[in-house]
């Protein structure tokens, strides 16, 4: 069964052993409960979910009673399988479907393959590996990302990205 990246550990919060969780969710509450730890292990991790901040969710991780216990969590992300998700609506697409798919230009000729999509803090952005050439990153916005299928992702590359 496929798992899907709910959230990420982002480092320790306070010394009682809560910690900052980046939530890649709509709905907040995928972060909460018994979450794998990798895409196809069974360890998990019980997360109760305490109150959002600017930036993050602070969580309590069952077990973890200071900080030093919640500073050795920094970077694990937290996984839920793929059938616990609801269904997309409309122009809705889980990040996860992304990957792999062939980007094309709207002549439909292929750029790339997407193989990942990041958010660094400002938006997402998606990672086309061409065939012949070295990454690049284009941001996912209306005016970039033109249509998803099933199969390929149509983008428009803006003027001077890859120069």
């Amino acid at each position: 069964m496929n798992r899907i990246c709910v959230a990420k550990i982002a480092t320790a919060h306070g010394i009682k052993g809560l910690v900052k969780l980046h939530v890649f969710a709509d709905n907040v509450q995928l972060a909460s409960g018994d979450l794998f730890t990798n895409p196809t292990g069974d360890k998990t991790l019980k997360i109760t979910l305490k109150n959002a901040t600017a930036k993050h969710w602070l969580a309590e991780v069952d077990g973890i009673t200071d900080r030093t216990q919640a500073e050795k969590l920094r970077g694990t992300e937290l996984y839920v399988n793929e059938d616990l998700l609801p269904e997309t609506d409309g122009d809705e697409v889980y990040i996860n479907d992304l990957i792999n798919l062939e980007a094309v230009d709207k002549a439909g000729e292929k750029i790339g393959i997407i193989i990942a999509v990041e958010n660094f803090g400002a938006s997402d952005l998606l990672e086309i590996q061409p065939a012949e050439s070295e990454s690049f990153y284009l941001p996912f916005t209306d005016d970039t990302v033109l249509d998803i299928a099933e199969d390929k992702i149509t983008i428009e590359i803006p003027e001077g990205l890859l120069d």
